[in-house]
């Protein structure tokens, strides 16, 4: 596995801001697919009244994650809305009435491995900082786990709000990787974070520090582009590379994001759901640029008002950051739990040329493909080649796209082929 890329960050922008509240929402929109695997199952009905962190959809048999109200209020409708992902997924419309009072659970009172993943099961926490793979079932290996590490790079341009978060909560997500470690059975906790978040690394030892007897270091990275990427973390801590094909726990190892971490303090210490997310809202177009807490199910449109934008004829939004995140072309798509940042730009279109073989899209494929042969494959239609080529060990990072000077748009091609792929079988 090859080492990334060297990409500018921007995230002097909003890694000084500290995280605000954004008011309570007017409603909310639940959605009850936010993570891999099958949807949550609603519970509850049109006219009910729920109280903030109430249970409204039960995880499904399998793979799949609890979902709880964000705010206190009637639930206003369940309907089909449009998802970041594509789709519609089936969501819960809940409308602030009343006081927030809420509905927590009680305090975890013993800490053993199986009590944490009852407890992070409950609590309907899923992996924050990529897939949304359902925390309860990572917690809980096929294999044996001897590493476990915790995802502090947010390599992402722009994005700050983990950095914001390892610095204002370390201790918490520090103790959060604690019941993590017992609930993996892990013998060692290593917390990788990039060279260029100094703040955030010296908080996360002095933490580290005062967990005495945990077995916890604090590992500092040189900063490249895609190392949050869990497979790329993996080699550039252990020096062990997951096969093709495999899982971080086919080489001993399990990796959470710094935020998934927090939640797993919340729910262990305290009893709180998972049930807000932590947002970089940034990019030209923003004026007050900062990390904001936002309740689950926050409109994005909510969210841009809060900030003053109203004008977005000329403006592309991002769900997540620049490189890989998903564009907003629906402004009542709601804030999920993998939401990471909302950005806005100026609006422009990128005149996209033919490709003149320079190479650098091999060079900075972390996965050692060769994506002007995919791409070449692709414009031919020939799926299947591209299949050959390793088109599935793609992780679509971005890297090749970010740096080809002919603007050619690789990794979405790669996508649509892989879609196309998946429906064929």
């Amino acid at each position: 596995m090859k080492s990334g890329i060297k990409i500018k960050a921007h995230k002097d922008i909003t890694r000084f801001e500290k995280i605000g509240n954004i008011p309570v929402p007017d409603e909310v929109a639940l959605c009850t697919k936010q993570h891999i695997g099958k949807p949550s199952e609603i519970i509850v009905k049109r006219g009910d009244m729920v109280k903030k962190g109430q249970l409204v959809a039960r995880a499904a048999k399998g793979c799949s994650a609890n979902l709880h109200s964000s705010i206190a209020g009637k639930v206003k409708a369940i309907s089909n809305l449009p998802s970041i992902s594509g789709g519609t997924t089936k969501s819960i419309i809940v409308k602030k009435e009343g006081s927030q009072d809420t509905d927590f659970m009680e305090p975890l009172s013993e800490i053993n491995a199986a009590a944490v993943r009852e407890r992070v099961k409950e609590a309907g926490i899923i992996g924050m900082g990529g897939a949304g793979f359902p925390t309860h079932i990572k917690l809980n290996p096929p294999g044996e786990i001897d590493i476990s590490i915790l995802n502090g790079c947010e390599c992402e341009p722009f994005l700050t709000s983990d950095e914001r978060m390892m610095i204002e909560n370390a201790e918490e997500i520090v103790g959060g990787f604690s019941y993590i470690i017992k609930a993996t059975g892990a013998e060692k906790g290593i917390i990788g974070i990039e060279d260029d978040k100094p703040d955030a690394a010296a908080a996360m030892k002095r933490a580290a520090g005062k967990m005495a007897g945990k077995n916890i270091e604090v590992v500092i990275l040189p900063k490249v582009y895609p190392q949050g990427y869990e497979k790329m973390l993996i080699t550039a801590i252990t020096g062990r590379e997951v096969p093709s094909g495999g899982l971080p726990h086919d080489v001993g190892v399990s990796v959470h994001n710094v935020r998934t971490s927090k939640a797993v303090f919340d729910a262990v210490a305290s009893g709180r759901p998972s049930i807000d997310t932590i947002v970089t809202v940034s990019g030209e177009s923003i004026i007050n640029k900062s990390n904001i807490r936002v309740p689950i199910g926050t409109s994005v449109s909510n969210l841009l008002q809060y900030y003053n934008i109203q004008y977005l004829r000329e403006i592309s939004l991002i769900s997540g950051g620049p490189i890989m995140g998903e564009g907003v072309d629906y402004l009542d798509m709601p804030v999920t739990k993998t939401t990471t940042g909302i950005l806005a730009f100026k609006y422009k279109v990128e005149n996209q040329m033919r490709c003149i073989r320079c190479g650098k899209c091999v060079d900075g494929c972390p996965m050692g493909l060769v994506p002007q042969e995919l791409n070449r494959f692709f414009s031919g239609g020939d799926y299947e080649k591209m299949a050959d080529a390793g088109l599935e060990e793609c992780m679509e990072c971005g890297c090749c796209a970010y740096i080809c000077p002919s603007k050619i748009p690789l990794v979405y091609n790669f996508m649509v082929a892989k879609a196309a792929r998946s429906g064929v079988k």
